[in-house]
């Protein structure tokens, strides 16, 4: 590899960065065009959730095989190529006449979208260095937070001024931009190790490591009650903010900045406070359901305060659940970065499934209450999980 100096290890991470930016941007599509799409197909609001329901559950089915297959493959390329389906996903969503079609868009994406986020965070470490695994995760992940920032908002915004179609039209060509932007700007990254980690016993081991079991149990729980709630926002903002429309998109750009806050907050303490920050994010997720469940009814105000501030805690989760898998899998970060995505994704896709159950039957309260309840077991798992506990000082002086 090429890539040693300061500035040239900065380029990669923005490149990877600005990847990141898209997928997240992509990926939650349903959630910022929900009644746009709705309106589009003629379909209910949840059969748009489904759309990420759907997503999430090809890509657990998929990413575990897929990221086996690959294992040789130079990591460069799998991240352009992965990068490569969001786009053609996005163009076939674009000009889609059903919502047939619109969940075929859906799956070609979902199928590139685990073996992507599988490669991106370790990618991110080899360019800094095991002892600034977490921090390296951390500055690729911003791309997470300014996809809520920014992303969300703007591709909301897009969909009610200028129609949803040419908003998903846009973000297909920020994919084609980012791949280009990774193929031209990261050296290649051949697969570490003599012999890479692919086939059956190497997915059983990984699948079957005590040592990631409790960090794949958190992610379950804490992305399942995010998710509950998260997918459908612009409904919450509706019925406790009581804002619609366009006004939504600006309530959507305050809970961004706050996620990329939290991102910055989180992202400076994982390496060395590993535990502290998992409960951040736990107790700060359920805080803020409690918030919005005891007065979010009774006070716009309040409930306002608690969707942006909802967004601290959801900023530093993928970072501190990410960096508890590179920490206790150093040896093989790809597949266990593709079991950890399996729990994330089932954690989406049952959340946004039950989320959506509950609202379908009007019953808004009892989806944040299930959201609250997952966030206190969540915290539950952490504070017991020695794969969250104190981290030992490595040879190199830095935090592990």
């Amino acid at each position: 590899m090429r890539v040693s100096t300061p500035s040239r290890r900065g380029v990669a991470l923005g490149a990877l960065s600005a990847a990141c930016f898209v997928s997240v941007t992509s990926e939650n599509l349903p959630v910022a065009l929900l009644p746009d799409l709705a309106s589009g197909f003629d379909v209910s609001e949840p059969a748009v959730g489904l759309l990420v329901t759907g997503y999430a559950f090809v890509v657990a089915v998929s990413v575990v095989p897929l990221v086996a297959v690959t294992a040789h493959w130079d990591r460069r390329t799998a991240a352009v190529a992965t990068v490569a389906t969001i786009t053609a996903s996005n163009l076939l969503l674009a000009v889609a006449p059903t919502y047939g079609v619109a969940v075929a868009a859906r799956v070609v994406s979902a199928v590139g979208h685990g073996v992507f986020w599988s490669v991106v965070a370790p990618m991110a470490a080899r360019l800094l260095g095991p002892q600034q695994a977490g921090r390296a995760t951390a500055v690729v992940f911003a791309g997470n937070s300014l996809a809520f920032l920014f992303g969300l908002p703007l591709t909301s915004w897009l969909g009610a001024t200028i129609g949803w179609r040419p908003a998903v039209l846009t973000v297909a060509g920020a994919a084609a931009l980012s791949a280009l932007l990774i193929r031209a700007t990261i050296d290649p990254q051949p697969a570490e190790g003599s012999t890479p980690q692919r086939g059956p016993a190497a997915v059983r081991r990984v699948v079957t490591d005590g040592t990631l079991a409790p960090v794949n149990v958190a992610t379950l729980i804490t992305v399942l009650g995010h998710c509950t709630a998260f997918t459908y926002i612009t409904v919450i903002i509706a019925e406790y903010v009581h804002l619609t429309g366009p006004a939504t998109s600006g309530l959507l750009l305050a809970h961004g900045t706050a996620g990329l806050v939290g991102l910055v907050l989180i992202g400076r303490q994982v390496d060395r406070r590993p535990q502290a920050t998992a409960l951040v994010v736990t107790v700060g997720l359920t805080a803020c359901m409690l918030v919005l469940l005891v007065a979010g009814p009774s006070s716009a105000a309040v409930a306002g305060v608690a969707v942006v501030l909802w967004a601290v805690p959801a900023g530093g989760l993928s970072v501190v659940l990410q960096a508890a898998v590179l920490r206790v899998a150093p040896d093989r970060p790809d597949l266990a970065s593709a079991v950890y995505i399996v729990a994330y994704q089932v954690g989406i896709g049952l959340g946004a499934l039950i989320g959506g159950l509950f609202i379908g039957h009007g019953a808004l309260p009892v989806a944040v209450a299930a959201a609250a309840a997952c966030g206190l077991a969540a915290t539950a798992v952490v504070r017991r999980s020695a794969a969250f506990g104190p981290v030992r000082a490595s040879g190199c002086g830095g935090a592990r």
